[in-house]
């Protein structure tokens, strides 16, 4: 049986996955693909991130292993190359530690709901 942690942050994936796929209908880094999937930037980390995560199509997800290159030029003229590389420092810093707790996922669930 699931913890009550893993229950809740199976649901804010649900939830903040499907915001994403409604937000970018479209895939970044093709651009001609169905964002059928919320792709990460930077894989298993930053997961509820806004810059990190992105619609992409099944292709450019799990086939071409996210479209790594593409998907970086796409973040870079979005955001710009200040706030792509504020992306990796962030990214490092998680590695370092930083853990989401039951109380950030029902945020989460609570403010990518609305």
């Amino acid at each position: 049986m699931k913890s009550k942690k893993e229950r809740l942050k199976k649901k804010a994936w649900q939830t903040f996955s499907k915001w994403i796929r409604n937000r970018d209908v479209t895939c970044v880094t093709c651009q001609i693909g169905k964002a059928d999937n919320a792709g990460h930037f930077w894989h298993n980390i930053l997961d509820f991130d806004e810059i990190n995560i992105n619609g992409q199509c099944v292709r450019c997800n799990k086939w071409l292993s996210g479209n790594l290159n593409s998907y970086a030029e796409y973040l870079i003229k979005k955001y710009g190359i200040k706030k792509f590389k504020d992306l990796s420092s962030r990214h490092y810093k998680v590695m370092q530690g930083e853990h989401y707790e039951i109380e950030d996922y029902q945020k989460i669930i609570k403010k990518y709901e609305n």
